[in-house]
């Protein structure tokens, strides 16, 4: 569902280096980051998406388990509206994942 909104340019992922395709999430075991522009369409998108995959799979995402992060440079009026669309808190750390 992510790579599919990615293709349809309704979420944009990050690029690692130029030349090189983006990249708009990463999954480990029970764990997903989600990389995606800081707009109200792409939160929309996000929680469409996973609403989308609770319906298809059956599962229950933990959104109290969930958090946003910002690159430095993020205006306040951005991350408050980013965090008003997808309902979770801001994380300031994320901590080492290995």
């Amino acid at each position: 569902m992510l790579r599919e909104a990615e293709e349809r340019k309704v979420l944009t992922g990050i690029k690692i280096s130029a030349g090189n395709p983006s990249v708009s999430h990463i999954l480990f075991a029970d764990d997903i980051l989600i990389f995606c522009k800081a707009t109200e369409d792409e939160g929309g998108t996000v929680v469409q998406i996973l609403k989308d995959y609770e319906a298809a799979s059956g599962q229950k995402i933990n959104f109290d388990k969930c958090g946003v992060s910002f690159k430095k440079r993020t205006s306040d009026e951005v991350r408050q509206m980013v965090r008003r669309v997808l309902q979770i808190t801001e994380v300031k750390d994320q901590g080492k994942y290995l």
